[in-house]
């Protein structure tokens, strides 16, 4: 499996579906997964809470690692909060997150190094997604949450403030 993993608007999507095309392999969003079985995300944290969502979200991507085969090959294009969970989150959570972790085909998607630059790159690209239904206040103070927590992990960082198909060609040549 090559995980995408980053903030929301990092451009894992964008990437994934193009990626996907370059190397005819299928490409899986868990955010459009758990829409596909469970309904709206924002509505599902509204009516249960945060924690049920990344509990659920988890579950899924369980359910759909579970279902493959180990020669298969995909794209995943991990939620942007997948690596930020609570480590108690599911008792498989804390392992299955150092797995992807240090996974050769994990790379994490940012569009700057630099947490301000990263703001302002982010906050632009999500409130131009009318579906988000947010403001710059919250799309801020998310990346300033997990900007930090993505930063420390230990994977492959793409800098994703060029074009789609400059970041896939930098995937694909990691990849060998």
């Amino acid at each position: 499996m090559i995980h995408l993993i980053g903030l929301g608007g990092a451009g894992k999507t964008t990437a994934g579906k193009l990626l996907s095309i370059k190397m005819n392999i299928p490409c899986i969003d868990l955010d459009e997964c758990f829409i596909e079985n469970a309904g709206d995300i924002a509505e599902y944290i509204d009516l249960y809470g945060y924690a049920a969502y990344a509990k659920r979200n988890v579950e899924l991507y369980l359910h759909l690692k579970q279902g493959m085969d180990e020669n298969t090959q995909m794209v995943v294009v991990c939620s942007s909060g997948f690596m930020t969970y609570p480590e108690n989150i599911i008792s498989a959570y804390l392992q299955l997150k150092q797995d992807i972790e240090v996974n050769p085909s994990t790379f994490l998607l940012v569009p700057s190094l630099n947490l301000d630059e990263c703001i302002e790159i982010i906050v632009e690209r999500q409130l131009a997604r009318p579906y988000l239904n947010s403001d710059a206040e919250k799309e801020e103070l998310k990346v300033r949450k997990r900007f930090e927590i993505y930063r420390k992990l230990n994977c492959y960082t793409i800098l994703t403030n060029q074009s789609s198909e400059a970041v896939v060609c930098q995937i694909v040549q990691q990849l060998g």
